[in-house]
């Protein structure tokens, strides 16, 4: 495997919402599932790299969630996938599965899993020989998805190559090479970085990365739409459903919050034919969504005890008036009462109309001491 550098990446959105559906259909129609065709003989690579951009890493840079530090930017894109030449005689395979995460100093990296695989090739090259499938009259194939890993084999000399996966007739990969891998001895396993996802000063303060501006809480329940630090916590990527509406938690006892600021992104245009696919949503849903805004961590801190007082009287501050300034900052409060984090967030915009959002409430008008010590 080549070292690890760093380099600053780029910021990544994806897709609002994605609708995953098992339905009946033609292979031919089917998203990803392209009708077979003659596969290409595989190219030589210098080396193994499951690092390379041009992988599936699509599965775990979560979305909504800007990246920090992308380790692939600065490895070559691999090969097409291809046929195993007949001369060539693997001494190694490389499974690597993209779906992970690694935590380290810097924070949390979306990772691969790269397993290797020794022994007999003799049955996995006859799968991987085996052609490709070709779709019949009126075929009918399932829609579901299919995660398939990415398959390294090694020569002596360090050559390698991408192995393509036989397809059946719907475009699934043929156990048969599945079977035959297993088979090999695993001899070790590896955890690679590929993308940061949360900072650790933001891991540490147990921040999202990125949150919805305040106001659109009123619309999507109390934290208004927040990416989560991991696919594995609470849902991917960004929640799109309404919330029930909540009740006003009560700040008797609160002793101290955490605080989390985010620095607003300019609003954008999601693509129609998302919105199409969000079900649930009315017509005045779909025009909020339109004109989503998201926050992305800044900093985080800690409001003492007497700061934190002051939230008992946001229960029964004024209504806010109507107000159309611009937000470039605002602040996620985790109250905290003996140690225990709260079940739910107060929201105030730092800047602009700075109103605040509790649970169940309209916007209010926030304590100026209160704001006075977020600032």
């Amino acid at each position: 495997m080549s070292p690890l550098t760093h380099s600053v990446g780029r910021s990544r959105f994806g897709a609002l919402a994605i609708a995953l559906a098992v339905l009946l259909s033609g292979c031919a129609g089917l998203p990803g599932f392209p009708a077979a065709t003659d596969t290409p003989v595989a190219q030589l690579a210098a080396e193994v790299d499951c690092q390379a951009p041009n992988l599936n890493h699509e599965i775990v840079v979560q979305d909504g969630v800007p990246t920090q530090t992308d380790l692939t930017a600065e490895h070559p894109a691999a090969p097409d996938p291809g046929r195993v030449p007949a001369d060539f005689e693997p001494v190694a395979a490389y499974r690597c599965t993209f779906f992970g995460s690694l935590d380290d100093a810097q924070g949390r990296w979306s990772a691969v899993t790269v397993e290797n695989l020794q022994g007999d090739f003799g049955l996995l090259l006859a799968a991987l020989a085996e052609p490709n499938d070709q779709a019949g009259p009126n075929q009918v194939c399932t829609a579901d998805m299919e995660l398939v890993p990415t398959l390294w084999l090694e020569n002596a000399d360090g050559d390698a190559l991408r192995a393509a996966w036989p397809r059946t007739a719907c475009g699934k990969t043929k156990p048969a090479a599945h079977a035959a891998l297993d088979n090999l001895d695993l001899t070790d396993t590896t955890l690679l970085p590929l993308v940061l996802q949360v900072t650790r000063e933001a891991l540490d303060a147990n921040c999202a990365m990125t949150a919805g501006a305040p106001e659109q809480s009123l619309l999507f329940g109390a934290t208004g739409l927040q990416t989560y630090r991991n696919p594995t916590e609470i849902g991917e990527g960004v929640q799109l459903t309404p919330a029930s509406p909540a009740e006003t938690p009560s700040f008797a006892g609160v002793d101290g919050a955490s605080v989390c600021v985010y620095t607003v992104a300019p609003a954008r245009d999601p693509d129609l034919s998302e919105l199409n696919s969000i079900d649930g949503l009315d017509g005045d849903a779909l025009g909020a969504v339109m004109n989503l805004q998201f926050g992305t961590f800044a900093s985080a801190s800690i409001l003492e005890a007497d700061a934190a007082a002051l939230l008992a009287a946001a229960a029964s501050a004024s209504q806010a008036p109507e107000c159309t300034a611009d937000l470039t900052r605002f602040a996620v409060l985790w109250p905290e009462r003996g140690d225990t984090r709260l079940d739910t967030s107060t929201q105030i915009e730092l800047d602009g109309c700075q109103r605040l959002f509790l649970p169940g409430s309209h916007a209010l008008v926030p304590e100026p001491a209160l704001l006075a010590a977020l600032q």
